[in-house]
């Protein structure tokens, strides 16, 4: 039977042997894992072994597409990188936008699988479809424009580059893969498990797409969302410029914003981040084929040539993390640190929340001298964009920092671990979980740790929120507005859904900037398109058991590495250090009351109060398999439902 929309193949990579293989897989087997982390963490679990480091030649760095993504219609310019993460020990995940998403797709494999570790750096090339190995040491210690470039001189301007810089090449345990310049797979340290491999970059060029099923139904997906691109509050903000990085003088009323690592609520600087201050810098977008929304654009940072605009590319939460978190007034700041972050090959947000750990530990009295002579404090400007420098290049106390925020305070003692600001060994993301409680749960509970984008926040469905909020949260379950800062069981279940919907849209590779509940696209849309591409008869039903396989697929992973129920949980700031300021001044997050939720959560998944699934939760999923062929032990389940 012909496939529409995906090849069906996987590209397997040895870079200990330099041997290249193309393997099919059934049809089935797509259905099942669809793509993005939910076939990453399917190959994990039956091909690496527990209790492996991160950076051990046996983990796999697996660049994938899905069944549906990788093709030039709204939504679907996008792919997932996923290993075991050197900063949570746990699974790891990251997406991105682009043209390489759908260079991949035309690659002739739907995901690259690649283990093992160059005995010198090395540039996998994909051209049109011919797989080679070729020496990368001329390009080793280079940024991520560099190599770029230097690949598109050798290659051809149509090659698509997904790169390495100097961070992830020094194992940076929060380093990022930046591809084609401006589009970053940031979190959870990608970068540095391909450091570890010796791997510089991916070089994709050429090659063909799959047919699609219905290639008239795409279009008209498309151009619907084109027609009514601006009709959407969400859409429109994210269309036109400066974009989505532009929100910091948005938030400094009715959730709260975090600022000085999430130590106070009031940053006077707020306007300093107006859109016409960011518009003085704009240098065009970055865009996504296919899709008419543009979300990333680019801006550079004044007249220092330091800082080329060519990789000014910016997503929504370095305007937080580097700037209020981090104490920073001066928007230019933000944005050499952005381009910065893009060059060497580093997530801004575990930078910005690593860096604001430090930095409180310094205000505190809890550094050596040493130390704290080279940890500059809130809001230093000139010291922040040294100390980028040194951490990318693991430099003087940058070789500390560089280990994440949890490493480093442990390291540090003397109080520090109080300060860093993670969940799982994983930074927090800039937005007041103290205020939305969703998102705290998603925070505390989410395989991959803390993410911004695991829900959509609460205050969509708050009586502040979005007035078309409902419109397409129906379709969930989710019929009512309700308090963001509640915890209740009526919380949680809309969690669930929200959470749910997001993590199938990980799994397909459609970016939750494109998607239900609260822009364009429908979530009958999403199933419109997902069968427009693939030919598949789906549903509905079907795209969310996607979503509900991948979260406990990740979590079967965790508990398989010793990740159990007592990770699920938020620095104790949350709980014990309530809102300094505003209309939230005096809240905090009640522990009793967050940790019955989350054991409400966990019943909702079908696991005990020990984050325990029962057997029948397995096969309900169609993961049985994990334990009856032995790739978890049967501890992981729990005792009442444990097969007979």
């Amino acid at each position: 039977m012909e496939r529409y929309g995906y090849s069906g193949r996987l590209l397997r990579i040895d870079l200990s042997t330099g041997a290249t293989a193309h393997e099919t897989r059934d049809d089935r087997w797509w259905r099942t894992y669809a793509g993005g982390g939910l076939l990453a963490t399917e190959l994990l679990l039956r091909e690496t072994p527990a209790g492996i480091d991160a950076f051990d030649p046996r983990n796999l760095l697996i660049v994938t597409s899905s069944v549906v993504a990788g093709h030039p219609y709204a939504g679907l310019a996008r792919f997932t990188v996923a290993g075991k993460s050197p900063l949570t020990r746990g699974i790891g995940e990251t997406r991105c936008e682009g043209p390489f998403a759908i260079a991949l797709k035309r690659s002739g494999a739907d995901a690259i699988v690649i283990r093992g570790r160059a005995s010198e750096p090395v540039v996998l090339v994909i051209d049109d479809g011919a797989v080679s190995l070729q020496p990368a040491e001329s390009l080793w210690g280079a940024t991520t424009g560099t190599v770029t470039e230097a690949l598109r001189e050798r290659y051809g301007a149509d090659a698509h580059v997904a790169a390495i810089g100097p961070a992830g090449e020094r194992l940076v345990r929060f380093a990022s893969i930046v591809s084609d310049r401006n589009h970053q797979a940031a979190r959870m340290g990608m970068g540095a498990v391909a450091g570890s491999k010796r791997l510089k970059a991916i070089v994709i060029r050429g090659g063909s797409l799959p047919p699609v099923a219905d290639p008239d139904r795409c279009d008209e997906l498309t151009r619907y969302y084109a027609d009514r691109v601006r009709v959407n509050d969400l859409t429109r903000w994210q269309l036109e410029p400066p974009g989505f990085a532009a929100w910091v003088h948005l938030m400094t009323g009715d959730t709260a914003i975090a600022a000085e690592n999430y130590s106070i609520s009031a940053f006077a600087a707020a306007s300093a981040y107006d859109p016409d201050r960011f518009m003085r810098r704009y240098a065009g977008e970055s865009p996504c084929p296919g899709c008419p929304n543009d979300c990333i654009k680019r801006f550079g940072a004044g007249d220092d040539d330091r800082f080329d605009p060519r990789s000014g590319g910016i997503h929504q939460e370095i305007t937080g993390s580097m700037g209020p978190v981090i104490g920073t007034t001066e928007l230019d700041t933000v944005l050499a640190a952005n381009i910065r972050c893009n060059e060497l090959g580093m997530d801004p947000t575990s930078l910005g929340f690593t860096i604001a750990m430090a930095m409180e530990c310094r205000e505190r009295g809890l550094l050596s001298p040493e130390i704290a002579h080279d940890v500059p404090g809130f809001g230093d400007t000139a010291g922040v964009l040294e100390l980028i420098e040194a951490i990318g290049h693991r430099a003087g106390v940058g070789d500390l920092l560089a280990e994440g925020s949890k490493r480093a305070a442990d390291q540090l003692g003397n109080g520090a671990p109080d300060y860093a600001m993670q969940v799982k060994g994983l930074e927090l993301v800039p937005f007041e979980p103290r205020t939305q409680t969703g998102l705290a749960f998603g925070y505390a509970t989410a395989p991959i740790g803390p993410r911004f984008d695991i829900a959509e926040h609460d205050w969509d469905f708050d009586e502040a929120g979005w007035s078309h909020a409902l419109e397409n949260s129906r379709t969930l379950g989710i019929f009512e507005r309700m308090p963001m800062d509640e915890i209740s069981p009526q919380k949680v279940r809309n969690y669930t859904a929200l959470n749910t919907l997001w993590s199938a849209a990980d799994a397909l590779d459609f970016c939750i900037f494109a998607i239900a509940p609260v822009r364009l696209l429908s979530f009958e849309q999403m199933a419109a398109m997902l069968t427009a591409v693939t030919g598949w008869n789906t549903s509905n039903y079907e795209i969310m058991r996607i979503g509900e396989r991948r979260i406990q697929l990740m979590h079967l992973y965790n508990l398989r590495e010793g990740i159990g129920p007592e990770a699920d949980t938020l620095p104790d700031r949350f709980f014990n250090d309530p809102i300094d300021s505003g209309i939230w001044a005096g809240h905090r997050i009640d522990r009793d009351a967050f940790t019955r939720a989350i054991k409400t959560w966990y019943r909702m998944m079908g696991w005990d109060d020990r984050a325990r699934p029962i057997y029948e939760t397995l096969v309900t999923h169609h993961l049985e398999w994990t334990v009856d062929e032995g790739y978890l032990a049967p501890d992981v389940l729990a005792p009442t439902g444990a097969a007979e």
